[in-house]
């Protein structure tokens, strides 16, 4: 070791270019494992998180249905694999104060075997009775820690306090420790509220609207436990065929459900593209390992003659590489630690924060370890095959090394020539991609819109927003209102805009045409809205009408219908006049089409949408609690401030979230999305730099080494341009070697892309081309200064040194 050190601090340049080059492939990837250990690997942070598991309802159209209330309790009674289950669903509530405007308050429902389920109590207080299940008995609350600190000063006497939630005033009887927090899972949670199951949902078994997790018992398996759910699935489709054929169960721990399976893809896309900069380097390593073997042959050679065998000289070299590949690792990790804080505050998660966690420290030293063999393996196998009688009859001074080490380095240049096409090519491809999607057509106007969403409370039978008139009534002065607002053109109301999803979808029956077998019924997004709605948000209507003020709850339902559907089912005829229902033969529920739209495409969400039919129904006719606004205007940021000012002249208990227009919706939906842009974009640009400084490396070692043929051509005659075209010639054929390569793994990297993230357009020929050019021209400019020393070289100066 003591050698080694010697060795290293001898040549101070080699050692800072080594220790530099491993530190940035090192600090990239343990970065990247960084953010993967933490969304992907990491438990969640309860004491049993080995065992809590989501269960999910399946069906042909989804893998990810909630649960109705009749399923649930038969579940929770025959699913012997778990200690208990709970529901849930998440909820928004409204926390106002006198004087103050309402906030808004992101929560969940839960029935009393939540916190037992998950193994955590309140800090403060204590948790919900099953008693408080019950109607007019949940005029209670416990709150977050976090909403504890912000809100109330961290107050200690908080529990007993009254407070005011969506225009009730409630008891807060406990605050939850600070290690509840799971913002991958719950998001940023304010408080927490009994579910409270009114008795008609009871006996609904097609009402799904919960969500269930479950503890496992000790030692039971997932697998165990997922026999017997798809035992309790198959009885339920027997048992009740009209609602319950074709599902499923599907069991997920509670952390691999976390994160959309196209979260997850991309998370590891980018830690495998982070992977290809570690190579370059590892390659960039190898080759001034090379470089300065050669110069260090003669001494390896009276080593060899003084007895050193040929795996005491390679491990010599290897150990000199773990060293450098430590030390590198070392600064790496100061790199990991700088990139983790650009991404967690970038991160669009509140609370989420990417730490240099044990197992990520583990993963440096083993890729610090690895990249130091990697890149010393060939250079210390070479050293010891070195010819005895060769290196000692050589100058001590510079030994050329022979033709087969030659060929490595050029080999390794190929290597890393391909490896940044790819590498290139996968951050094109993802950029372009993102670029593409998001300015594409999506079938209606986004520009100079701006939302908000407004939640009416209705988790008890006795809200005052239940009453279906009652919200009639708030929609029309809320209109009124909105469309009175100075600058606003067009106002609606809707149960959702086309911006991640639409939230809801149902099954349905056509008149006339014999039903589907159940559990293949046809599945269509689900939208309300008022008449404005189609004008509002520029959707054009193809046929027939749009909602009308007419269109009351007294009046026949009526329905309109996307493209989609009306190309699927009436293809050759106009759908206008048809009439859709349920598909419950007892209450069919037809309603006629009298009008056909446009396609609504989801301007922020890569996910493949379960079904591309969608149905649209008057909003008086089915009064939902869930609202969005839409306001276009020429102006619409101006409009932020007045939107509020409407809401709360109707209702201070009301607070109006997510006020943005539909451009800062987008952005806030593909944020995470553009950090991977902005991250591969400087994995592709340290690549490049990589690849470059290493054919300059090569290119330059290849022009001392040749001096002397270069001035024995000088003095037969040869001009400084052949001799430029010469060292340009022998650097450009590696440089179109390794793009054929790369173009050939670029190839396999869109099909893999486009795999993992379905909705992300594919292939650009373009970018190829454009990819390939640039390379090629960053490789002649790595070459050009070589060439031109080469062509410049005293053929006098050149043969004194023979």
């Amino acid at each position: 070791m003591t050698y080694v050190l010697r060795s290293l601090f001898k040549t101070p340049g080699f050692t800072a270019i080594a220790i530099l080059t491993l530190a940035l492939g090192i600090g990239v990837n343990t970065a990247m494992f960084s953010v993967i250990n933490t969304l992907l690997l990491s438990p969640a942070p309860y004491s049993h998180a080995d065992r809590l598991v989501r269960i999910f309802r399946t069906s042909p159209q989804s893998q990810t249905w909630p649960h109705s209330m009749p399923d649930l309790d038969d579940l929770r009674r025959d699913a012997h694999s778990f200690e208990s289950i709970t529901a849930f669903q998440w909820w928004q509530f409204s926390l106002s104060a006198p004087g103050q405007p309402a906030k808004l308050l992101n929560g969940v429902l839960v029935t009393a075997d939540f916190f037992t389920v998950l193994g955590v109590q309140p800090a403060l207080g204590r948790a919900f009775t099953a008693e408080e299940q019950q109607p007019g008995r949940d005029e209670v609350i416990v709150l977050t820690d976090a909403l504890w600190r912000s809100e109330y000063s961290a107050d200690p006497a908080i529990v007993g306090r009254t407070i005011r939630v969506d225009g009730v005033n409630r008891t807060v009887i406990g605050v939850m420790p600070a290690n509840f927090a799971y913002p991958l899972f719950w998001g940023k949670l304010g408080a927490i509220r009994p579910l409270v199951i009114a008795a008609q949902w009871q006996h609904e078994r097609g009402n799904h609207w919960v969500n269930a997790l479950g503890c496992l018992r000790p030692g039971v398996t997932l697998a165990q436990a997922g026999v017997e759910a798809d035992t309790i699935a198959a009885r339920l489709t027997k048992q009740y065929p009209d609602t319950n054929a074709g599902t499923g169960l599907r069991l997920l721990r509670i952390q691999d459900s976390a994160l959309s399976s196209t979260g997850r893809n991309v998370s590891w896309l980018v830690l495998a593209l982070s992977g290809f900069v570690l190579l370059i380097a590892c390659a960039n390593l190898a080759n001034l390992q090379l470089a300065r073997c050669s110069a260090r042959m003669r001494d390896f050679a009276v080593r060899a003659a003084l007895g050193a065998s040929r795996g005491r000289l390679m491990r010599q070299l290897l150990v000199e590489n773990v060293v450098l590949g430590l030390a590198g690792g070392s600064a790496g990790i100061l790199i990991a630690v700088w990139l983790n804080d650009l991404l967690s505050r970038k991160a669009d998660v509140d609370g989420l924060g990417f730490s240099l966690a044990w197992p990520v420290l583990v993963f440096a030293f083993l890729v610090s370890v690895l990249a130091g063999l990697l890149a010393g393996l060939i250079p210390a196998w070479l050293a010891a095959r070195t010819d005895l009688n060769a290196a000692l009859k050589s100058q001590a001074r510079g030994s050329t090394g022979d033709r087969s080490r030659h060929r490595i380095r050029q080999s390794l240049i190929v290597a890393e020539i391909a490896f940044a096409l790819i590498l290139l090519a996968g951050a094109g491809f993802f950029i372009r991609g993102l670029q593409r999607f998001t300015h594409r057509d999506p079938g209606w106007q986004t520009s100079g819109l701006i939302t908000g969403v407004l939640t009416l409370p209705s988790t008890l039978p006795t809200d005052h927003y239940t009453n279906d008139d009652v919200r009639r009534a708030f929609y029309d002065h809320l209109l009124e209102r909105l469309q009175a607002l100075p600058g606003v053109e067009h106002a609606s109301l809707s149960s959702a805009l086309p911006i991640f999803d639409y939230n809801s979808s149902r099954n349905f029956a056509i008149e006339g045409r014999p039903d589907a077998a159940p559990g293949h019924e046809p599945l269509t997004e689900y939208i309300t809205a008022s008449p404005d709605y189609f004008v509002t948000i520029g959707l054009p209507l193809i046929e027939g009408r749009a909602f009308t003020t007419e269109d009351r709850a007294t009046t026949r339902p009526v329905v309109l219908i996307n493209e989609s559907l009306a190309r699927t089912y009436w293809p050759h005829e106009s759908a206008i006049g048809k009439r859709i229902g349920g598909t419950d033969p007892k209450d069919r529920g037809w309603m006629e089409v009298v009008g056909v739209v446009r396609d609504a495409g989801f301007v922020a969400s890569f996910s493949t949408p379960d079904t591309r039919l969608q149905m649209y129904r008057p909003l008086t006719q089915e009064p939902w609690g869930y609202l969005s606004i839409a306001l276009r205007s020429a102006n619409p940021e101006a409009l932020s401030e007045p939107m509020r000012r409407a809401v709360a002249a109707l209702d201070p208990d009301l607070p109006i979230a997510h006020l943005r227009t539909i451009r800062e919706a987008v952005d806030q939906g593909q944020h995470n999305f553009q950090t991977a842009n902005l991250l591969l974009s400087g994995f592709a640009i340290l690549g490049l730099l990589l690849a470059a400084l290493g054919l300059y490396g090569v290119v330059s070692t290849l022009v001392v080494q040749r001096t002397s043929e270069f001035g024995i051509r000088f003095a037969l005659g040869a001009q400084a341009g052949d001799v430029f075209r010469l060292v340009i010639g022998s650097s450009a054929w590696l440089a179109a070697l390794g793009c054929a390569i790369g173009v050939a793994g670029s190839a396999g990297l869109l099909v893999l892309l486009s795999r993992l993230i379905p909705g992300l357009p594919g292939a650009d020929p373009w970018l190829v081309v454009a990819t390939v050019s640039l390379l090629l021209l960053v490789a002649f400019l790595a070459c050009w200064l070589p060439a031109r020393r080469a062509s410049k070289i005293d053929p006098l100066v050149a043969l004194r040194t023979e």
